[in-house]
């Protein structure tokens, strides 16, 4: 249900990949076991594990949280039952 009864909006946001302490100590960890460096184990990643993320780097907060304030303002009004990735294109997919 995306809709409460009582005016309650749902709606999803999925970012992938961000710009984040996680996503630093996962690759600082994959430089270490790689012996390279960070920006070689992010580029590594991103070729291996997310080829689909067209974009071709992580997102950056500043990137995710426009979307979260739209979603929470008067301007999302009609918005509901939608998930909102941020995800560079890392989910290979096209709505029809």
């Amino acid at each position: 249900m995306a809709h409460s009864g009582n005016g309650l909006l749902v709606n999803c946001v999925a970012p992938a990949f961000i710009e984040t302490d996680m996503t630093d100590g996962m690759m600082e960890k994959r430089a270490e076991k790689l012996d390279c460096s960070v920006e070689d184990a992010v580029e590594s990643f991103l070729e291996e594990k997310r080829p689909y993320l067209v974009i071709g780097r992580r997102g950056k907060v500043q990137e995710v949280a426009p979307v979260i304030a739209f979603l929470c303002s008067e301007l999302a009004s009609f918005v509901t039952g939608s998930n909102w990735r941020v995800d560079g294109g890392a989910v290979g997919s096209m709505n029809l």
